[in-house]
């Protein structure tokens, strides 16, 4: 009974000051976003496990300066012919490109692997087959895509005969090879919706 007066009490409080109500209801509503924000990117990186085997032995090695935030390729192939620290070491880069799919040209977020990246991971295909390090002889050598599921989920609507199809990365074709489980690159990013 007491909780009720109180609550009539409060709004008709609130309906006197009209610019006070706003403010209140704006800063809420900005203040929950933001948690909700905030919570989700934690959920998303900190919270919840790598969904791939062995996540807890996996590391990332990056060289930052001034200049670049990358490794070329040849020391890349350097660093990981001349390893004795670590089990195997893969190379990945996230970069844009224009996909046409033959239906629709998109601009998407991709994400450039060297030919071990999925058995450094220990990652199994959810439809046809990843590249390997024998698909690898150099730069620009294996014209091989590999779909994310939710990519794949999205804009082929699971379409299981996407193996084999060619499309076309920045006007060069590459062939579909396979997709990858669901939920597996969550922070690998492969093809993106």
């Amino acid at each position: 009974m007491i909780l009720i007066q109180d609550l009539r009490f409060a709004l008709r409080l609130l309906r006197k000051s009209p610019g006070f109500t706003l403010v209140a209801m704006v800063t809420l509503a900005l203040a929950i976003g933001a948690n909700a924000v905030v919570f989700s990117v934690l959920n998303g990186l900190i919270l919840r496990p790598l969904n791939i085997p062995q996540a807890e032995s996996l590391f990332g090695l990056a060289r930052v300066n001034d200049k670049f935030d990358y490794e070329s390729y040849l020391n890349y192939i350097d660093l990981r012919d001349r390893n004795r620290s670590f089990e195997d070491l893969a190379a990945s880069n996230i970069d844009q490109a224009g996909l046409d799919t033959g239906d629709n040209a998109s601009r998407v977020w991709l994400y450039e692997a060297s030919g071990n990246y999925f058995d450094v991971l220990h990652i199994r295909p959810y439809l046809g087959r990843l590249f390997h390090a024998s698909d690898e002889h150099g730069s620009n050598s294996a014209p091989y895509i590999v779909l994310t599921y939710a990519y794949w989920h999205t804009r082929f609507r699971d379409d299981r005969d996407v193996i084999g199809r060619s499309v076309q990365l920045n006007k060069h074709p590459f062939t579909i090879i396979g997709v990858t489980p669901p939920r597996v690159l969550r922070y690998f990013r492969g093809l993106l919706s």
